[in-house]
């Protein structure tokens, strides 16, 4: 496809599934500026054996240059068996850490900025030396940590999980360590929603499961971009949609409130869901519903609408963006599969808790990559 092909293409596109989403942003010229780039990097990408991958929150281009889009899960394993030489990786740095993780020496990964542009509130709300000191004061505590987390605090965990396994993975650390506690980290919203579904849907005593709080202040240990879903965001989405069923990612602000307002009988049961990003495109699809409102950042209602053009989707906040994902671009990703800028290497002598970078290099301590990857490959065999 030529480039002016691709224009009238994505400007088509984009204007139909994406217009109110980021209002100005997608006029003729910006779409005939952004075929040009994708062209290249698709160019790029074939002569160095490259799988660019893309989470869902991404903006549309970069959806659509990629090989695969998908959650946390979904990439992950995308990555371990696409067997490619290359992969460069749309999200913030700790997923194309875990990538690195995953597929070790097998393949070269490369990220679209530094660790410190590319963060995420989650990792920043963490705090090593409190997780150390619990594991010192308990040693037989089990520490179930969501993915969306930096490679150290993944080596200090038994398991690692998603939003569409959490509750999984609690039930199997709660099986496989009887009588030891569980601590869900790092965020505190997404906790407490697997928290009640691993009591109330797998049976796993509520005394085991502790979920984390940043001891010390600074970033919350939750999504700040979730977090701005208030209390009230879904009970005013319904009734503008009378008809639309609401699917909340559990990392929202609102998550424990609606738990709450589900039981009470204040939100009506059968028309709310708490589901991964995967989860609400498999809930889109079987649903007798046509019209649904969405609470996750706002990128995942392009996938969806596009996937789904018979379907309305909404989304439950406009505010719902994420700047640390919003950070990668097509300039990036060319100037990355161009320069070979920003590849994430296992380093023996790199400093254990923090991911540095040097030259363009970001280096990941390869003892702390081995213990992460233990509990990464139980995530992996977890559904």
């Amino acid at each position: 496809m030529d480039t002016t092909m691709l224009a009238e293409r994505w400007y088509d596109l984009f204007s139909r599934h994406a217009a109110d989403l980021y209002p100005g942003r997608y006029t003729p010229a910006f779409c005939a500026e952004l075929a040009e780039k994708a062209i290249e990097v698709r160019r790029l990408a074939a002569e160095k054996g490259s799988t660019i991958v893309a989470h869902n929150y991404q903006y549309p281009e970069l959806q659509e240059v990629a090989d695969f889009v998908g959650d946390s899960l979904g990439l992950a394993f995308k990555v371990r068996d696409a067997k490619a030489a290359r992969v460069d990786f749309s999200s913030v740095h700790f997923m194309g850490a875990t990538a690195k993780m995953i597929v070790g020496d097998a393949a070269r990964v490369f990220v679209q900025g530094d660790p410190d542009v590319h963060s995420c509130s989650l990792v920043r709300g963490t705090d090593h030396r409190w997780l150390e000191r619990r594991k010192q004061l308990d040693p037989s505590l089990v520490l179930v940590t969501y993915v969306n987390s930096d490679a150290y605090t993944k080596a200090l965990s038994d398991y690692i999980s998603t939003s569409r396994n959490t509750a999984s993975v609690i039930a199997t650390a709660a099986r496989e360590h009887p009588g030891s506690k569980i601590l869900v980290l790092p965020d505190k919203f997404l906790g407490h929603v697997m928290k009640w579904q691993a009591v109330n849907e797998k049976g796993v005593d509520p005394d085991r499961v502790e979920v984390y709080a940043n001891p010390f202040g600074g970033y919350n240990a939750c999504c700040y971009v979730h977090e701005k879903i208030g209390d009230e965001a879904p009970e005013r989405a319904l009734e503008e949609y009378e008809d639309a069923e609401l699917m909340l990612h559990p990392e929202c602000g609102c998550a424990s409130s609606c738990l709450y307002k589900l039981s009470a009988g204040i939100l009506p049961k059968g028309r709310v869901y708490y589901l991964s990003t995967e989860g609400m495109l498999e809930r889109a699809r079987t649903s007798a519903v046509k019209r649904f409102v969405i609470g996750t950042e706002k990128g995942m209602i392009y996938r969806l609408r596009k996937e789904m053009p018979d379907r309305e989707f909404h989304p439950v906040s406009q505010e719902a963006v994420c700047d640390f994902m919003k950070q990668n671009t097509l300039d990036k990703l060319l100037a990355s599969l161009r320069d070979d800028k920003y590849e994430i290497v296992l380093d023996d002598a790199a400093d254990p808790k923090v991911e540095r970078i040097e030259n363009g290099v970001i280096k990941v301590n390869r003892a702390v990559a081995a213990k992460a990857k233990v509990a990464i490959d139980r995530m992996l065999a977890i559904r």
